[in-house]
């Protein structure tokens, strides 16, 4: 909980004390909310801050409690993957490679058990559990009286047995021995397999899930085959050693097992020892269902931490006004939906009729979750004081809303680990407005060339809300024009000029607020690129007077003018993905005179909605490697980047023609685009 020390106030107090009810909720760090505490359903608090960031008051936040589903895609509930909590901080765990990780599956959810038929595993696990319990001196025994090549059947234990690590580890070391004194029981023919977070194997005997089943039986038939969605590591049908320590390049596993290949005598295993090296590859965090304790206005989201290169950070969030995000249905024979509680719902999928029911978001109530964060974006810029709240992104969730919950997930590499230090939401203890609803048209373009767009807002004012006097509009790229701002079908550009960012606009007019100006519509008329299929034109309502609590819109019937009562844009699918390429100047003279000494290239690169690696390069006609101009990470959008004329060494290259290539990662691979420019002096 936050180490303010000061006592809760009422609500009263807040309202008055703290000027627009600004309030800060803060995650971690020194000062913030323990990461742990939430997930174990205590207590946070939130802060009400006056302009200055001086602490007026504190408020409790409680984690909502609800009855556990079997469904494992439920994710209305707080949940921990393989983090590190030092310092308060969210970091993936990094694996001992001196660690005997057998011994802390149970620990992890995990579990160890036998490929015999499911109905006998619990039964089963107690006769394995002696080779994961630390102790030399018991084992897992299995007589073998008759040789199974003189019986032609194999009656000696060959089925696999089965270490769950509860979670996906990277796994690089296997070792197993039988107990000191019975060194001629050590397994001299066996075969490891492993699995990953994919295998389609349920964590514990019992459970129904779906496309999900126990580990098949083995055959008893001599030279049996394992279950298919094992992958093999080793095979051994002549091991000589009593210690077996088996070694591999590292691999992220879940499932480990081990079985004899047609033994021939006695054998037994005393311990059987996993070892790993390296950051957990995949890590989550999930607070529970946060209630703030009535409706808020969220406004930003920002965050300490790192991102190394090859390393990520997936963080997203969601609102709502009601404890609970998800509806239940029954499907009835006849084909209709009857809608039933959590408690049914969880019974009938527990009983494996999972095409019996189905559940959806409360779409009403909730917000489906949001795109995932931009990490850059919402960096704590330290240049620059926090409680101004000029850094940090908005929050893509809408409000106002009662309820927030927030995921994220940390992806690393073996030798580093992204990590979230602290993490602060800024809201209002007031709104805007009751509701703010908008939609653009059209919604599908026929090319990638700039359109022109209406975005029409319609605002529900009540006599408690504090208005707004601007409207700020997410255009992903810069916008080319803005052709008109109409409030009540007045307009009003002359008076609020327009301000066009890199990637919004941001529009005035006179102050909206009370019910009188309740359902006045504000229309914006502009030109933009959309680069990207489905792109969301996100927008925002604030009160100039308090510029960092800002109110996003929800999409829905603004006007009845058009029909698509949405905020995404849909655009032509295939074509190249670097296009529109631009040379300025052509010919350039990089002689330092303050002249054409550089020359600018810029591109679009669309449809894409995940991060790439992006390259400019400079070669001369020989296709020799002349310049690295640029080498970042990129979205869709229109870029721009600047060559002086100088190669990697710095020296002034010499006049000529030159050609400059820009290159994309993708998932579909490489993709790229030249053309010429030229030196002269």
């Amino acid at each position: 909980m936050l180490r303010l020390g000061l006592m809760i106030c009422g609500l009263g107090t807040l309202i008055s004390t703290a000027a627009w009810g600004r309030a800060e909720f803060h995650l971690g760090g020194t000062e913030g909310n323990v990461w742990q505490e939430l997930i174990e359903g205590g207590e946070g608090e939130y802060a009400a801050v006056d302009a200055e960031g001086n602490i007026v008051g504190v408020f409790p936040v409680s984690s909502v409690s609800l009855e556990p589903v079997a469904d494992p895609l439920m994710k209305d509930s707080g949940k921990v993957v393989m983090i590190d909590f030092v310092a308060n901080t969210l970091r993936p765990v990094l694996i001992d490679p001196a660690e005997n990780l057998s011994l802390s599956i149970f620990e992890r959810g995990g579990d160890i058990n036998t490929s015999i038929s499911i109905g006998y595993t619990k039964e089963e696990r107690k006769t394995v559990e002696p080779i994961v319990d630390g102790n030399i001196e018991t084992a897992t025994l299995r007589p073998v009286d008759i040789s199974p090549r003189l019986a032609g059947v194999n009656i000696g234990n060959v089925k696999n047995i089965v270490v769950n690590l509860g979670a996906e580890l990277p796994i690089n070391r296997i070792r197993f021995y039988p107990r000191p004194g019975f060194e001629d029981n050590y397994l001299a023919w066996y075969e490891i397999s492993v699995a990953d977070a994919t295998a389609p194997f349920v964590d514990l005997p019992g459970q129904r899930r779906p496309g999900k089943r126990w580990y098949e039986d083995i055959s008893r038939a001599l030279g049996a085959k394992n279950d298919p969605a094992f992958d093999i590591l080793e095979r051994n049908l002549e091991n000589l050693d009593v210690v077996v320590d088996y070694r591999f390049p590292t691999r992220d596993l879940k499932w480990i097992g081990i079985r004899p290949l047609d033994p021939e005598r006695t054998w037994e295993i005393a311990e059987f020892e996993i070892y790993g090296e390296g950051f957990v590859s995949h890590t989550e965090y999930r607070t529970p269902i946060l209630d703030f304790g009535h409706p808020v206005s969220w406004s930003k989201i920002r965050w300490r931490g790192a991102m190394p290169e090859g390393t990520q950070i997936q963080l997203r969030t969601r609102t709502g006004n009601t404890p609970q995000p998800n509806r239940f249905f029954s499907i009835e024979r006849t084909g209709n939906f009857v809608e039933i509680d959590r408690k049914d719902y969880d019974l009938t999928f527990s009983a494996g009729s999972f095409n019996d029911v189905t559940r959806s978001i409360d779409a009403e109530n909730w917000s489906s979750w949001s795109p995932p964060y931009d990490f850059a974006s919402g960096l704590r810029d330290e240049a620059v004081p926090a409680a101004a709240w000029t850094d940090g992104t908005p929050l893509m969730s809408p409000g106002p809303s009662r309820y927030l919950q927030l995921e994220i997930v940390l992806t690393a590499d073996r030798d580093q680990a992204p990590r979230i230090d602290e993490l602060s939401l800024l809201f209002g203890e007031e709104s805007a407005a009751r509701d703010v609803i908008a939609e653009v048209w059209p919604i599908e373009t026929e090319s990638f060339a700039p359109h022109t767009f209406t975005y029409v807002v319609r605002p529900l004012l009540g006599e408690d809300n504090t208005g707004f006097d601007r409207l700020e509009i997410a255009t992903q790229t810069r916008a080319e024009a803005v052709r008109a701002v109409l409030v009540d079908g007045v307009d009003t550009t002359a008076d609020f000029p327009p301000e066009i960012q890199d990637d919004r606009i941001v529009v005035g007019f006179e102050l909206l607020q009370g019910v009188e100006d309740s359902e006045k519509r504000v229309e914006v008329v502009f030109d933009a690129k959309v680069l990207r299929f489905g792109t969301e034109f996100s927008g925002w309502v604030y009160n100039s007077a308090e510029p960092t609590l800002k109110q996003q819109v929800k999409a829905g019937n603004a006007t009845f003018r058009f029909g698509g009562d949405v905020l995404s844009v849909n655009t032509p699918m295939g074509g190249d993905l670097i296009s529109d390429l631009r040379v300025m100047p052509p010919t350039f003279t990089p002689n330092d005179d303050g002249v054409n000494d550089r020359v600018r290239i810029a591109h679009d690169v669309r449809n894409l909605g995940t991060l790439r690696q992006l390259e400019v390069q400079i070669f001369d006609l020989a296709g020799r490697l002349v310049a690295d101009v640029v080498g970042t990470g990129t979205q869709s959008g229109v870029f721009e980047h600047q060559w002086d004329g100088r190669d990697a060494g710095g020296e002034v290259v010499a006049p000529g023609i030159y050609v400059y290539k820009i290159s994309l990662d993708t998932d579909r691979g490489s993709q790229a685009a030249s053309g010429l420019v030229a030196v002269a002096y």
